[in-house]
């Protein structure tokens, strides 16, 4: 009987973990400040640098989605003339919101999670309780700040690219004109849409320094654990990330119909 319930227990325990270091970093923030130099150090290694590849996978996908639309719609109503609602719904909605996210798990969330590992298998966080440094605070605390930054920032500007390739294929290849689909637009997307996105962006900046984190803190043996710890965090945090975003757009569904 104990086998089966093992799964729920280190979830559970995972979490009361988590809870924890929330709580460390918050009460720590008073006492000591914010540490905003370490804090913009991290808004530039995390934020400013993953800048390349969230505008690269973001115009693309708006390039996907205008196409997308319009073919189906022209395939199953014989018009197109909702592409720039489908499109911008779409966009504001998910497109816009899960691909940054996804993308800075992968590439903030587990260079993250190898850095606080790696110092823990080479006992540099030993050496941080030794000086009588709290390891959470010294650790979380700047790249949770950075994220709540980060990661609203990214979404407005993943929104904006992406909306702005649909925009592009929509004139350049189906004859909208640009104010034909800027009216459109506006009977569609709503200032809830983009407060929506935000709070989304906000919940996932939130959680995913956090999640790596801990994984680092929890890494046992050398490389292979340092590997082990990075691939958990990248797939729980993956996974939170697309449930926080169910249950967000189900919370906000009766300020969006």
């Amino acid at each position: 009987m104990g086998t089966p319930l093992s799964p729920a227990i280190s979830a559970f325990r995972a979490l009361r973990d988590i809870l924890r270091i929330y709580a460390r970093v918050g009460a720590s923030w008073p006492r000591h400040g914010l540490r905003l130099k370490e804090t913009l150090g991290f808004i530039h290694s995390m934020g400013v640098q993953s800048l390349p590849i969230i505008v690269f996978a973001t115009a693309f996908a708006g390039i996907v989605v205008t196409g997308e639309i319009a073919f189906h719609m022209d395939l199953a109503l014989h018009t197109i003339e909702m592409v720039p609602g489908f499109s911008g719904q779409f966009v504001f909605r998910e497109v816009g919101i899960a691909i940054p996210a996804l993308l800075l798990v992968s590439k903030v969330g587990a260079s993250t999670t190898a850095e606080v590992a790696s110092m823990k298998v080479t006992e540099q966080i030993d050496a941080l309780k030794l000086l009588k440094i709290d390891p959470v605070e010294y650790l979380v605390g700047p790249r949770l700040l950075a994220s709540l930054v980060i990661f609203p920032c990214l979404t407005l500007l993943a929104i904006l690219v992406t909306m702005s390739c649909a925009i592009f294929v929509a004139v350049a290849g189906y004859g909208f004109s640009l104010m034909e689909y800027l009216n459109a637009l506006s009977k569609f997307v709503a200032p809830a849409d983009l407060v929506c996105a935000m709070t989304k962006a906000l919940a996932f900046g939130a959680v995913v320094p956090v999640v790596s984190c801990y994984y680092g803190f929890h890494c046992r043996g050398g490389a292979e654990g340092v590997g082990a710890a990075t691939t958990n965090s990248v797939v729980t945090s993956t996974l939170v990330v697309i449930v926080l975003d169910f249950l967000l757009s189900f919370a906000f569904a009766p300020w969006l119909s």
